[in-house]
């Protein structure tokens, strides 16, 4: 820190310019010599108390503007230091410890009789209510410690000169609090989010050893404050009917007992505002790791769960819609048709298509915001409309369960989906109860198990699929003998299977100009990414809820849309690439050389959202 103070001491009042110097990794570049042979600075790293720091710049017209980084040696956080997984929690606790007190700080230092470039000014990242990799503290392997990382503005005297004292000050002040937090925060709060981590992590692997698609605990609170992801207060905790109940018994001896869902075909029903949709919204987020005292720390669904819309009015690139259109007015090509504003039903379709070669495993679908004629026709309209070029979604729901891609769908308003279903789960007032046997009952679906019986002879249903056809004197089933149990739909007629897309590419170029900032613009309810010459719908990938994950979205887009090297390569393969590499060491570099990024934060996304934003690319007019 002596070395620090000296150096702010030696150029204050000079040029600001001369911050240069604070810089670390800078090359010294001689004409004589080649790139590769050129000498490197030492780095410049201080030391303060418990931690160390450095500085790197963001521009060379713009000095002032650097980013602070502070090395937290891997001791305080010893928890899970030798746990990779894990660490992923300790970074987390890291910026939820000290994110809120450094912003606040920083706010202490603004006086507004000066001008703001005359106040230090720092920013660190706030975590939401789940636990992501962030790069604001990520830990780093070589240096054994976790990384803070803090953009920030150096003051300055009339805007060219350096407030040298008053930058010294700030960094001081900001340091101390840092290593005052760190010596006093409570280890037992540090252990228990680590293990809360710890056992998130377990349920996934339960559920993909075990065929689960998603698991809702007892006493979870589902339903929201509002718009905001609060838990909404005196809410009816979860219950687990006692036919779906499972229990989870973690390493550490705890147990969690709740409702399992299995792989395939399930139908929520039940009255207006008895939690239909609440219960969908919190399957969605179930992809995230939430935080103690969320409400919903034990409720976790498959990592590749995509909730699907219709969206009229959604920009479509060529796509192959043969799955769900058999022809299309003005007789196109439903194998490769593109529109700037699609129908309801082709958007959904186009969405569904899209999760499909994403990878998603796990389909989540409410009828409110859903395309009627797209999900379902009945036997009267089918009889009624000879030439109808939309295959209905109910057509294709049990090839893509035979896929391996379930469907969990929200229905309040027909019966249509039930003779579909593996399990049909049923809510009034927030509790949840299992109706698949009355749904046997009701003659139009199989038990859950695959198997209906009559006379006692047992008719094992091929492929998972529905009885169909014929009426049934006395059906038994396990809730006891069913009277006169006929089907109430006539059997729909068989849909040829579909060989679904397997290779696309990106259906846009940025034509190379990568100087052009990207920024997500928000106008009421709706989102977009606007990206050099393309703007990118986002308002319905509504599993993107965490503040810096627009971010991650716009800068990965643009190395999509302004990368020529692999523009070959298949689209998903290119987007997995990205996301693994959003987070890589190499990656700082380049964040800090562009002026524009110095204050961008990301957060951890999965490649299928980043897949499902650059089908969202839509060329501005020219």
């Amino acid at each position: 820190m002596r070395n620090f103070k000296k150096f702010m001491t030696v150029y204050h009042t000079q040029n600001k310019t001369f911050l240069h110097d604070l810089y670390t990794d800078r090359q010294v570049y001689y004409s004589s010599l080649s790139s590769f042979e050129q000498p490197v600075e030492d780095e410049k790293l201080y030391c303060y108390r418990s931690v160390s720091f450095q500085f790197t710049g963001t521009g060379f017209r713009t000095p002032e503007q650097m980013i602070l980084y502070v090395w937290i040696p891997e001791e305080t956080c010893r928890e899970a230091r030798d746990i990779p997984p894990l660490r992923t929690a300790c970074e987390d606790w890291l910026l939820r410890l000290l994110g809120a007190p450094v912003n606040a700080l920083s706010e202490s230092f603004q006086n507004d009789h000066k001008d703001t470039r005359e106040q230090p000014s720092f920013s660190l990242q706030e975590p939401g209510a789940v636990v992501l990799t962030r790069n604001g503290c990520l830990y780093r392997e070589e240096r054994h410690a976790f990384r803070l990382r803090m953009p920030c503005a150096f003051p300055l005297i009339n805007g060219h000169s350096v407030n040298g004292k008053a930058g010294y000050r700030g960094v001081k002040a900001v340091l101390d609090l840092i290593c005052d937090r760190l010596e006093t925060a409570d280890r037992a709060e540090l252990a228990a989010h680590v293990l809360l981590y710890s056992r998130q992590r377990q349920i996934r692997a339960y559920l993909r050893e075990n065929g689960l698609l998603a698991f809702l605990a007892n006493g979870s609170i589902l339903p929201r404050q509002g718009t905001t992801q609060l838990p909404l207060s005196g809410a009816v905790p979860f219950r687990a009917p006692a036919s779906l109940e499972v229990t989870i018994r973690m390493s550490d001896g705890y147990s969690v007992t709740g409702m399992g869902l299995k792989q395939g075909i399930t139908v929520i029903t039940g009255g207006g505002y008895s939690g239909k949709s609440t219960l969908l919204d919190c399957l969605e987020q179930g992809i995230y790791d939430h935080v103690a005292g969320d409400g919903r720390e034990y409720v976790i669904s498959d990592e590749t769960a995509c909730k699907v819309y219709a969206e009229d009015g959604r920009y479509l690139a060529p796509t192959d819609l043969s799955p769900f259109f058999s022809y299309l007015p003005g007789n196109h090509s439903p194998h490769c048709f593109g529109t700037p504003h699609a129908s309801g039903s082709v958007s959904q379709a186009a969405n569904i298509v899209e999760a499909v070669y994403g990878g998603s495993r796990l389909l989540l679908i409410d009828e409110d915001t859903s395309a009627t004629n797209f999900m379902i026709r009945d036997e009267t309209m089918r009889r009624l409309v000879k030439k109808e070029p939309i295959v209905p979604f109910t057509d294709r729901v049990s090839e893509l369960a035979d896929m391996g891609i379930s469907t969990i769908l929200v229905i309040g308003g027909s019966g249509e989906y039930l003779k579909y279903a593996h399990r049909v789960l049923l809510l009034e007032d927030y509790l949840v109860a299992d109706v698949t046997q009355q749904a046997v009952g009701f003659g139009v679906r199989k038990s859950d198990s695959g198997i209906l019986r009559k006379g006692g002879n047992e008719l094992q249903q091929s492929n998972d699929r529905v009885l169909r056809t014929g009426d049934w004197d006395g059906l038994d089933t396990a809730d006891g003998r069913i009277q006169r149990a006929a089907l109430l739909a006539q059997p729909a007629p068989e849909t040829e299977s579909h060989s679904w897309t397997t290779i696309r590419h990106l259906p846009c170029t940025g034509g190379g100009n990568t100087l052009i900032p990207g920024q997500c613009i928000q106008i009421e309810n709706a989102r977009y990414l606007k990206i050099g010459g393309f703007t990118a719908d986002i308002t319905r990938l509504t599993a993107l809820t965490e503040n810096g994950q627009p971010g991650s979205l716009t800068w990965l887009l643009e190395k999509l849309l302004f990368s020529e090297d692999d523009a070959d390569t298949d689209l998903q393969t290119r987007c997995e690439a990205l996301v693994k590499s959003l987070f890589s060491a190499s990656m700082d570099t380049v964040l800090s050389s562009r002026t524009h990024r110095y204050e961008l934060q990301l957060e951890q996304i999965r490649s299928l959202d980043l897949l499902m934003a650059a089908f969202r690319l839509r060329p501005d007019p020219q």
